[in-house]
């Protein structure tokens, strides 16, 4: 499962390695488990990227082995999974908001401005999504 620094993924070009990563779709959103891409893009060195990827790895496989050993979650392992998943939602909208806002305290080219704009309008989407699943979580525990 943990890839070692020199046979990672990324490329063989060092700059596409600067706080980029290839797209994790479908079922291969654990091959990028802990560590936010919103935090890993200020790492631009292509070296310590990769270690702070593979230190990810490593940490979600001790969670993983351990999970069992803690006393018993509260709810379920589907809510606890779908809470998680809310909340990430919610970093994620506060996190595209904030780029929504660039345009009006930044000086941006044109194109930047209507990303800009995208984001904004991408972190109202996202924010709808997870008060859709918070909506839920509390619904199914009422029933």
């Amino acid at each position: 499962m943990l890839r070692q620094l020199g046979t990672m993924e990324y490329g063989s070009d060092p700059s596409a390695n600067m706080a980029s990563t290839p797209a994790a779709p479908g079922a291969a959103w654990e091959e990028f488990p802990l560590l936010r891409e919103t935090a890993l893009l200020y790492v631009s060195d292509p070296w310590l990227n990769g270690a702070l990827r593979v230190t990810g790895e490593l940490l979600f496989s001790l969670l993983l082995e351990v999970q069992s050993e803690g006393p018993t979650p509260p709810e379920s392992a589907t809510r606890l999974e779908l809470r998680a998943a809310a909340a990430d939602l919610r970093h994620l909208e506060g996190f595209l908001a904030s780029v929504g806002r660039e345009r009006e305290t930044c000086s941006l080219s044109i194109a930047d401005a209507r990303l800009s704009r995208f984001a904004a309008g991408t972190a109202q989407a996202l924010g709808k999504i997870a008060a859709s699943i918070e909506r839920q979580l509390a619904q199914e525990a009422v029933a």
